[in-house]
């Protein structure tokens, strides 16, 4: 029977070389890595003088070897990897892809040989058998920059213990995480049917430092796979939802190891690295934990930050003022002010450092005295105050009378005075017209110009108010006169 498809040698392998051929070599040893029972791998690698060409050598010593001789060249066929979260493959494509960048090539394994000739095609032998372990001998395209990522992308890796992997008969050294944990990641493992479906299981991430001259990549298993330019590498130990070219992963599952990694090492972080990217995406995460995102927060802006509170001015500049930051809009992004606020590491500055309020908003616990039971010492200082409000601001004042708990002894809007006589009490307005009394006048007269105790305006105010009391005093004496 015909064949529905057929595969373009070609057109697969110009697809092929857009993996890199870094990436194509790490197929072969992928495919090693996730062998039962696999302690070696050997990769041999070696630049044909005069030509753009490179013999290769995949070799391990897995005792199976090959399942299924015909996985050697059949794509996509049913592989056991499917159903494995902790097995690296799903496609069986790997060796397909190197195979249509190589000019010729074999594969040598326990059920025998497949030999892929430039003129003859395809050659299968059966009785050339090995008793241990699977061989891939091929003459790659590959000019020196390739080779020399290939080099580059080896060193990269990130090797299980108890497996052994030479290139070029040199060792490649293990490296040690600096921290490992358990973590709920999603992953994707075959039904019963073979298709393969995402869920959610528990695995270990581990953590290492980037050598230099090392951009930070995420691992699958220790295979690099996608360049994030963190502060670590990050392997995850369970197959990686990637996309079918296996070079990316979508952009909420990547947040979602960055947010686990922040959850882990906030406590190592720097100054520098708080203001990196990865570190802003992990904290306006609603997985990021509350301890992470102030900590975050503390080597941004300090441990004495407020937000900017638009509707308290007098406030934000009082916070500047005793050494606070204020923590403007743009400077986070909304999801990073909503954890923040969720997670109480911010508040606005009218809550932390609010401005003077005489009353609230409910208008409760005020009681307003009147005029029939005002002593003859709070008459005299309303008349006075009366007095100067006309003649320093040619206003005319009302001048009223509360007993109130709140914390103030006197307020002023334009126009309109109050007196706190719960605060003041009845002996400050028997005392006549004292520094006192004037002092508190002034400040309260201020405020006709500006409500914002902090503001240029209301400075200058004061200043202009006290050169004309003083101006008063020589004029009508008989006004500052003590009855």
């Amino acid at each position: 029977m015909t064949q529905w498809f057929s595969v373009d040698k070609a057109g697969l392998g110009r697809q092929a070389e857009e993996q890199g051929k870094a990436r194509l070599v790490g197929e072969l040893i992928q495919n090693g890595l996730d062998e039962p029972g696999v302690t070696q791998i050997n990769v041999t690698l070696a630049l044909v003088p005069g030509e753009p060409l490179a013999n290769l050598t995949v070799e391990d010593d897995a005792p199976e070897g090959f399942h299924d001789l015909t996985h050697a060249y059949t794509l996509f066929a049913a592989s056991r990897k499917r159903s494995n979260p902790e097995a690296r493959g799903q496609f069986n494509l790997g060796e397909k892809l190197v195979l249509a960048v190589c000019d010729q090539a074999s594969i040598s394994t326990t059920k025998g040989t497949v030999v892929f000739d430039p003129a003859e095609g395809r050659i299968e032998k059966p009785a050339q058998k090995r008793e241990r372990g699977s061989v891939f001998n091929g003459r790659i395209r590959m000019t020196a920059g390739e080779y020399s990522q290939v080099c580059d992308y080896l060193r990269s890796l990130l090797l299980p213990e108890g497996i052994a992997v030479t290139f070029n008969g040199g060792t490649l050294l293990p490296r040690q995480p600096i921290h490992t944990f358990q973590a709920g990641l999603e992953t994707q493992i075959a039904d019963d049917k073979g298709v393969m479906r995402p869920t959610t299981r528990k695995t270990p991430v581990s953590l290492y430092e980037s050598l230099p001259g090392e951009v930070a990549h995420l691992y699958e298993m220790g295979l690099p796979i996608v360049e994030t330019a963190d502060k670590w590498h990050a392997s995850i130990g369970q197959k990686v939802p990637l996309n079918r070219d296996r070079n990316n992963v979508k952009p909420a599952y990547l947040k979602a190891v960055r947010t686990l990694v922040l959850n882990e090492m906030y406590s190592t972080l720097t100054e520098e690295d708080a203001n990196q990217d990865w570190v802003r995406q992990a904290s306006s995460s609603p997985d990021c934990s509350d301890e992470a995102i102030k900590r975050v927060l503390d080597l941004r802006f300090g441990e004495k930050r407020a937000a900017f509170d638009p509707n308290d001015p007098e406030a934000n500049k009082k916070w500047v003022a005793q050494g606070g930051t204020l923590v403007y809009g743009p400077m986070m992004s909304g999801n990073e002010w909503k954890k923040a606020k969720d997670a109480g590491a911010i508040q606005p500055a009218g809550k932390l450092c609010p401005s003077p309020k005489p009353y609230s908003q409910d208008g409760k616990n005020v009681t307003i005295i009147e005029p029939d039971k005002w002593t003859p010492g709070m008459k005299a200082i309303a008349d006075y105050a009366v007095f100067l409000g006309q003649e320093l601001m040619g206003v005319a004042v009302t001048v009223t009378f509360v007993n109130t708990p709140n914390n103030f002894s006197a307020c002023y809007g334009p126009g309109d005075l109050h007196f706190n006589l719960f605060r003041l009490g009845h002996k400050w307005f028997e005392g006549g017209i004292t520094e006192e009394v004037d002092r508190l006048l002034v400040h309260e007269f201020g405020h006709q110009v500006s409500g914002d105790h902090l503001s240029e305006e209301y400075h200058e105010a004061l200043c202009l108010l006290g050169a004309k009391l003083k101006k008063l005093a020589l004029m009508k004496p008989e006004a500052f006169r003590q009855s």
